[in-house]
């Protein structure tokens, strides 16, 4: 009966770890959905090098409150920073460096972003009118560092976004209401 009963935990054993490889084969916990909302005051800052001449890049910033896309939850504050701001178009051409931090600690991305003026009326689930549509993505790693948890991650990043710039002239202070879900999956 002993041998029987340490038989079973062995097979259990085994087949926990199995779920567990399978489990991080599927990304988990390594899958983020982040959502940064909220309406913020526009302050002047530095990234990262961005065009390779070895310095600091300057850029505008904003910082917004950070949620859970999966439960609503405030899981921390963003910092989103816009640097190589170029009119194309009709619509605008950016690089975006954003600051994640979250209590298991920060993770910086960049992605080169395609903002464009909404052609109809659009208006966030909270009642939120939109003026512009944002969007990002890749395939390859848009992750510049992270602190903590995320130090030495990599991975990819999807930006779908809508922001309200009906009050900004592009000065500091002026305010850019944001609604963006970002797609993670470190690797």
């Amino acid at each position: 009966m002993n041998r029987l009963f340490m038989l079973a935990t062995i097979v259990s054993l085994i087949m926990l770890g199995g779920f567990e490889a399978q489990a991080k084969d599927r990304g988990a916990g390594k899958h983020w959905v982040l959502n940064l909302v909220g309406s913020g005051a526009m302050y002047e800052s530095t990234v990262p090098d961005i065009d390779g001449d070895g310095h600091d890049d300057a850029a505008i910033c904003f910082d917004v409150e950070l949620y859970d896309a999966n439960n609503r939850r405030l899981v921390g504050t963003a910092t989103d920073c816009l640097s190589m701001v170029t009119p194309v178009g009709t619509g605008i051409s950016l690089v975006g460096t954003t600051y994640f931090h979250l209590p298991q600690g920060t993770l910086v991305t960049r992605g080169n972003t395609t903002v464009q003026p909404v052609i109809q009326n659009t208006m966030t689930p909270s009642g939120q009118m939109i003026t512009h549509i944002t969007g990002a993505s890749g395939t390859g790693n848009a992750i510049l560092w992270g602190s903590n948890r995320f130090a030495g991650a990599m991975g990819t990043v999807r930006l779908s976004g809508m922001v309200d710039m009906t009050n900004f002239a592009g000065n500091p202070g002026d305010p850019i209401v944001f609604d963006c879900l970002f797609v993670i999956d470190l690797y």
